[in-house]
């Protein structure tokens, strides 16, 4: 009998997802094309979409059909006003915390410093910090429903431990219970390349023939993430992808924050590159680098104009990333590389040379056929991503029709 109840619940979670998703994407909507498109009966369609608008989580809105004279038609679209969650970016020094509606309208924003040492200091000053947002803002909270947290590190998202986080000195934070224990909100926490990827997916999927995906995030760290129809490599293993703290075999003798030495983001990210640049430049006079200010949109600038240094660095990147691309390509045979960086300014230098190396690494099966392409979504952009998933799988939905 448990095993029948937690299926029926599974399937209820699941229809509700889909249901909330569709007229998410395709609302105004009628019923009839809502059962269609869901592929559920009318009858599972009526009690699904009554338990929404109960909620206040859909409405129905009058719209016109084209080509058809008298009455508009009746259409579901959601409805998002009241329906709010908490979202936190941490970063090196400061930690940004807003609060959204469910559709990613900003009501309030605040970014404060936070430079704190060790696990307790950490979540004492956090809890600290979320309740002076809350008196700050108590006037704008309605219906909270859950806390969104994106930063870089060594993250398992499905425990909501943070392992460790660049720029503090925490270990085998369980973050999540926390949060969870003090606001008693479900909490959401994500590597920033996850909800980058997450966000290019809900935007831009429909325009494209691909579904085998990797997203590559080159910035102050390194990260990918695989999707799938959609659906990311780490939702089906419950373990996240360390692709930055990869090893390439050729030690640079520099330690990195996760334990490691010699790490892929110890040799490519931005602050890499710009030292590196720093370091060579006195070698290259004839380099614009040359005693001059050093920045990634200078390099790019001289890559796409053919200065030696600069075209240097941006072969040193290729190179050095192809490898372990190529093995993921081989593996999961993945038909998009998309490339998140400040180094999509010199996109056509950059794709043709790591295009060039993949090749030689990869199974000609896929590396032929392979695309690489350039997404430009922020970090900010994507804050909503998170939450976005929860409604559409169903999980967050059921626990917001319960109360």
């Amino acid at each position: 009998m448990l095993n029948q109840t937690g299926h029926i619940d599974q399937i209820k979670q699941l229809n509700t997802g889909i249901v909330y998703r569709i007229i998410d994407q395709h609302g105004p909507i009628s019923r009839i094309a809502l059962s269609k498109q869901a592929s559920l009966a009318p009858a599972s369609i009526t009690k699904i979409t009554r338990e929404l608008m109960d909620a206040h989580l859909i409405k129905e809105l009058e719209f016109p059909v084209l080509g058809l004279r008298g009455r508009p038609a009746i259409g579901l679209v959601i409805e998002s006003e009241g329906w709010q969650f908490l979202s936190m970016v941490i970063e090196p020094r400061k930690i940004t915390v807003s609060l959204k509606e469910i559709n990613g309208v900003t009501l309030a924003q605040n970014t404060y410093p936070f430079d704190v040492c060790g696990n307790d200091a950490f979540i004492h000053e956090l809890l600290e910090l979320i309740s002076q947002f809350f008196a700050d803002h108590q006037m704008l909270i309605e219906r909270l429903t859950a806390i969104s947290i994106l930063a870089e590190g060594i993250i398992d998202p499905y425990q909501g431990i943070v392992f460790q986080l660049t720029g503090f000195n925490i270990n085998s934070l369980p973050i999540a219970q926390h949060l969870t224990k003090q606001t008693g909100l479900p909490v959401y926490l994500h590597s920033t390349v996850d909800a980058l990827a997450l966000m290019d997916h809900f935007s831009l999927s429909a325009k494209r023939q691909a579904t085998n995906i990797i997203y590559l995030q080159i910035q102050d760290v390194v990260n990918a993430t695989v999707l799938n129809r959609g659906v990311t490599l780490d939702a089906n293993t419950q373990k996240p992808l360390l692709f930055g703290h990869s090893q390439l075999g050729e030690s640079n003798q520099v330690a990195c924050y996760c334990g490691g030495e010699g790490c892929l983001e110890t040799h490519i990210s931005i602050p890499v590159v710009l030292q590196k640049a720093s370091n060579l430049s006195c070698h290259y006079p004839d380099s614009v680098l040359f005693q001059s200010e050093i920045s990634i949109d200078k390099i790019c600038a001289g890559a796409i104009l053919g200065d030696p240094l600069c075209v240097y660095l941006i072969e040193m990147v290729a190179k050095q990333l192809a490898k372990p691309l190529s093995l993921m390509v081989s593996l999961f045979g993945t038909e998009l590389i998309l490339i998140n960086s400040p180094l999509n300014i010199a996109s056509e230098r950059l794709f043709e040379r790591l295009h060039h190396y993949i090749h030689q690494y990869a199974s000609p099966l896929y590396s032929s056929h392979l695309l690489i392409e350039k997404s430009n979504f922020s970090v900010k952009e994507s804050e909503s991503t998170l939450i976005q998933r929860a409604l559409y799988d169903g999980s967050l939905l059921l626990q917001l029709l319960q109360g």
